[in-house]
């Protein structure tokens, strides 16, 4: 198990460096297809990705081992389709491959959402967080007198008071999305 688990490091760190091409041409020659498909398992990938792989091996003039890579792959599914990669999947705003079980798809899918949302509520705070420091600084700007691209003192009034309004706004929106991702740390999931 050691040995498998020492392979599936050395072949991740390969497999960041190789480019383009699914394989590089010294992961082919090595062969290891059980550990090639365990890690295009855990990454989600559906059986198809096989092609791929024998298309940067035909250069080297080798076939991958379909039966090996396929077992591997299936290892590796088993730690794609929980509930909490699902989850943390959906948190970094991404969406869950359609390769799990059926049974379990329904369940999945509900986290992979959920990380989803979370993600969309921070991606929202960034968001407002940096439109608030755009119209803080305008307003602080303004109101220290500089007229900034208005023609006359009281275009730049009537920008400053639509600030003042912009800013409460956009301060309301960070604190009840903020009580949002609160209440979403809040609560239990089973998967955590």
């Amino acid at each position: 198990m050691l040995r498998f688990a020492l392979s599936v490091t050395a072949l991740s760190s390969i497999y960041l460096l190789s480019g383009c091409a699914t394989l590089s041409k010294e992961e082919c020659m090595v062969g290891d297809w059980q550990t090639i498909g365990y890690n295009d398992g855990v990454a989600g990938y559906h059986s198809e990705r096989l092609a791929s792989h024998a298309k940067a091996c035909a250069k080297a003039s080798i076939a991958p081992d379909y039966q090996a890579w396929e077992r591997g792959r299936q290892l590796g599914l088993k730690q794609y389709c929980t509930a909490s990669n699902a989850y943390n999947l959906g948190r970094r705003g991404r969406k869950l491959n359609n390769v799990c079980p059926i049974a379990v798809v329904n369940t999945l899918q509900k986290a992979n959402q959920r990380g989803l949302d979370y993600y969309s509520l921070e991606r929202q705070i960034e968001e407002d967080n940096r439109l608030l420091d755009e119209y803080q600084n305008e307003f602080d700007k303004l109101e220290n007198g500089e007229m900034l691209d208005f023609a006359n003192e009281k275009e730049a009034r009537a920008r400053l008071l639509h600030l003042s309004s912009e800013l409460r706004k956009v301060t309301h929106r960070i604190t009840n999305t903020q009580r949002q991702l609160n209440s979403f740390n809040q609560m239990r999931r089973p998967y955590d």
